[in-house]
């Protein structure tokens, strides 16, 4: 469960904790300052559970809420990767990245110099070479290149490294 704060821009109104929408707009509907009126606008703040990363990316403010918790707090790992990657590193907003989900790119597990030397492998392309200069194929360096030609990023979700292509 995570647990967030709705902190009122008015700062003689003191905010709530939240772990559900139903809550928050509970506690929100509630809210009024000295005067007795309403106080509308919050900053929405994570304070503690899984998915901090996530939600920072995803910038989730008063306006997505709902989103957070009808759609992506319940996406499975490789669902949250892509919005991550996505909103993080693509920079897309996450009305966007969510409708954009699965429809192109692909992400894999794994760090760019894992997957270029995997990807070597399973084509064959060292079984072409003669054995005595199999050693000196650089996988590194062929990681390298396809990162700088823009066909692959490598990033971190998570602590764990992955690498996405194609979006």
């Amino acid at each position: 469960m995570n647990l967030l704060f709705a902190n009122p821009y008015n700062h003689s109104v003191n905010g709530f904790f939240f772990t559900s929408y139903d809550e928050y707009q509970k506690n929100l509907s509630n809210l009024t300052d000295s005067f007795n009126q309403p106080v509308e606008e919050v900053e929405i703040e994570w304070i503690d559970g899984d998915h901090a990363q996530l939600f920072e990316a995803c910038k989730i403010s008063q306006a997505t809420l709902s989103l957070w918790f009808e759609e992506i707090e319940y996406l499975d790992i490789s669902e949250q990767v892509e919005i991550y990657y996505r909103c993080r590193i693509l920079g897309q907003d996450v009305e966007k990245a969510l409708s954009s989900l699965d429809t192109d790119g692909t992400i894999f597990g794994s760090s760019l110099i894992d997957y270029a030397r995997d990807y070597v492998i399973e084509c064959g392309i060292l079984d072409k070479l003669p054995e005595a200069l199999q050693c000196y194929f650089d996988f590194n360096l062929f990681a390298h290149d396809l990162e700088i030609s823009g066909s692959m990023d490598e990033f971190s979700y998570l602590g764990s490294p992955y690498t996405a292509t194609g979006f």
